[in-house]
């Protein structure tokens, strides 16, 4: 056997090939479980970030949702609100190991803490104090959607008797967490990326330990090819992780890392593209293959994670991948916070996702309007539209409303429809509600005429309470304009997320009991969607001829019957009220909240109704 050698100065030790490797399992997929991990099965996400006097921030407060793509000039904070996001998963990380260990007072209450983690961010210590005031306390508070809180404190030098830097932690109650395992239970752990760049020429066979230690550190991308060789030492893992990456590599195949003897070990992982049978080592490949293959092997290993922290990973990456890569974040129902720069990220983005950073703002912006768009593609560089450029390029093109846009990814991915997910030739273009229909149909004009009807395209629209006749005039329009259209026959996409037995598995509250509660629910509702659908109805009826009294009576002589079938109840009621109430109700009597993020990644398809499953084949074969 080949024993390990002496560890030289400066250089990892390499591995001692006699000596059984661990599991490759913390290696791989990075669970993130316990009790953390369960609201909806997945975990709790961040709420809100605010620094105080911390580096280029003096008093700033940034509120996170699923995603958060943050833009602005250079300098602007970005990467200081990710480091406070680094920052405190290291501490997490510490407090999950050590019971706390001082006791310092804070705001009038004696508070139990844990030392700043002094040795992952040495540098942080040196200039952490916002224009290097060290008379004024500086701080980080981070806070989850349950209510639990991590504070990190660098006390004012002047007139703390005490000026050690420190953190503690405060539970949903506003309790201290007494111990590692509460810390576990009770704090949801946060993925990070760390920046990356092209692979090492050669790359020596490393240790396990060593490996472990720095996957999340600068030096990950020096141990690629050794993460891939430890995580292919389980068959199961290593086939996990193909079948995880395949959808999202274009046709690209990688071996399982291949180890070569001699005066000096090292490994090789070999790759074919399509086109070509001929094997070539990674490092042949471009810089943005590399770059992405460490990508997937990332967001692999963290993907079960509830929050997930990347910085401008769209360098190195040619365009195409920086749209798979926003189209692949969205695939996994998570939270996402990224850094960027690229119009290309933009452009596959849902605008709502996006966040302007300013440093000289109290408050990060959200959601910029459309009529914003333009003046933020100009401070990132660009000067086109970005989502008639994105159109314009694809083979197939989806309209639909922008706040699907996310649903529809994860419920597609569940249901194996992964062309929508990750085909680059599908661009799916937000409109933003039924009555913006027009911009899709001036679209349709220009795909018919200019592009020769070259582009494949379909508009799916919400029926919220509009009538027969309103949904067939707008139907009409948009078939003449050259576009497919579908209305759906449910009030809106979520409601076909409304499966009493999904809620029920993912709740942990008995079907019967879920049942009981959505039709008290929606018993409830019975005068407020009536009056929607007669208001509708007097928008479009009501002329000299025919009096509102006369609609409102033919109204109710149509609805009356209707609503006695719960299909029917189910299918008209507003879908995010019922949630809301079942979700009170569920968390009253002690089991899960259920959001419709989760039940699009876990409703099972004989609980989908076939209407959906139609409409996601047709995209389907548009990507095709």
């Amino acid at each position: 056997m080949l024993a390990a050698t002496e560890k030289r100065k400066g250089h990892p030790p390499p591995v001692d090939l006699s000596y059984d490797q661990p599991a490759s399992g913390s290696l791989g997929r990075q669970s993130a479980s316990g009790a953390a991990a369960q609201l909806n099965g997945e975990g709790e996400l961040i709420k809100q970030v605010k620094l105080r006097n911390f580096k280029a921030f003096e008093n700033f407060t940034i509120t996170l949702r699923e995603s958060s793509l943050l833009v602005g000039p250079n300098s602007a904070g970005k990467s200081t609100i990710l480091s406070a996001l680094k920052f405190a998963e290291a501490c997490l990380r510490s407090a999950k190991r050590t019971k706390f260990s001082l006791s310092r007072q804070h705001e009038s209450s004696w508070m139990q803490g844990y030392p700043i983690p002094v040795k992952d961010f040495e540098l942080l210590n040196e200039s952490v104090r916002h224009e290097f005031r060290d008379n004024q306390e500086t701080s980080l508070e981070l806070s989850w959607q349950n209510g639990s809180k991590l504070r990190a404190i660098w006390p004012n030098v002047e007139s703390d008797a005490d000026d050690t830097p420190y953190f503690y932690l405060l539970d949903s109650t506003g309790r201290i967490p007494r111990t590692p395992k509460q810390v576990k239970d009770g704090y949801s752990p946060i993925g990070i990326i760390p920046a990356l760049t092209p692979l090492e020429h050669v790359e020596e066979i490393l240790t396990y330990d060593y490996v472990k230690k720095n996957q999340a550190s600068r030096l990950s991308s020096r141990h690629f090819r050794n993460q891939l060789r430890i995580l292919s030492n389980s068959n199961e893992d290593w086939s996990d992780f193909i079948e995880f990456a395949e959808p999202w590599m274009g046709g690209m195949e990688i071996s399982v890392p291949a180890v070569q003897y001699g005066p000096k070990t090292s490994i090789d992982v070999f790759y074919t593209e399509p086109g070509s049978a001929r094997e070539k080592e990674l490092v042949w490949a471009g810089d943005g293959v590399q770059i992405w293959l460490q990508l997937l092997l990332h967001i692999y290993r963290l993907k079960d994670n509830p929050t997930l922290v990347l910085d401008e990973p769209e360098v190195f990456l040619h365009a195409d991948l920086q749209r798979r890569l926003i189209r692949l974040i969205d695939s996994l129902g998570i939270q996402v916070v990224l850094a960027t720069h690229s119009s290309e990220v933009l452009a596959e983005a849902d605008s709502k996702s996006i966040v302007w950073i300013d440093k000289s703002k109290r408050n990060a912006i959200r959601a910029p309007r459309k009529e914003g768009m333009e003046t933020l593609s100009a401070a990132l560089g660009t000067a086109f539209n970005l989502g008639m450029a994105k159109a314009l390029r694809a083979k197939g093109i989806v309209f639909v409303e922008g706040k699907d846009l996310r649903t529809l990814r994860i419920l597609a991915k569940n249901l194996g429809f992964t062309r929508i997910v990750a085909d680059m030739e599908l661009a799916v273009v937000p409109i933003n509600g039924y009555s913006n229909w027009s911009n899709a149909e001036a679209f349709g004009w220009l795909v018919q005429d200019f592009l020769k009807s070259s582009v494949g395209s379909i508009i799916i629209l919400d029926r919220d309470y509009r009538t027969p006749a309103q949904v067939d005039s707008v139907r009409a329009k948009l078939v003449n304009a050259g576009l497919e259209c579908h209305v759906w026959e449910k009030k809106e996409l979520e409601s076909y997320l409304l499966s009493t037995t999904a809620i029920s598995r993912l709740s942990g509250c008995p079907v019967v009991e879920v049942e009981r509660v959505m039709n008290q629910l929606m018993a409830d509702m019975y005068g407020d969607v009536f009056a929607k659908f007669n208001c509708e109805r007097q928008a479009t009826e009501r002329s000299a001829k025919v009096h509102e009294v006369n609609i409102t009576a033919a109204t109710l002589a149509d609805f009356t019957p209707k609503w006695a079938n719960v299909e029917y109840r189910r299918s008209v009621c507003p879908p995010k009220g019922i949630m809301s109430g079942l979700n009170k109700q569920l968390q009253d009597n002690g089991y899960k909240a259920v959001s419709f993020d989760a039940l699009a990644k876990k409703i099972r398809k004989d609980e989908v109704p076939v209407e959906m499953r139609q409409v996601l084949q047709r995209i389907d074969t548009l990507a095709g």
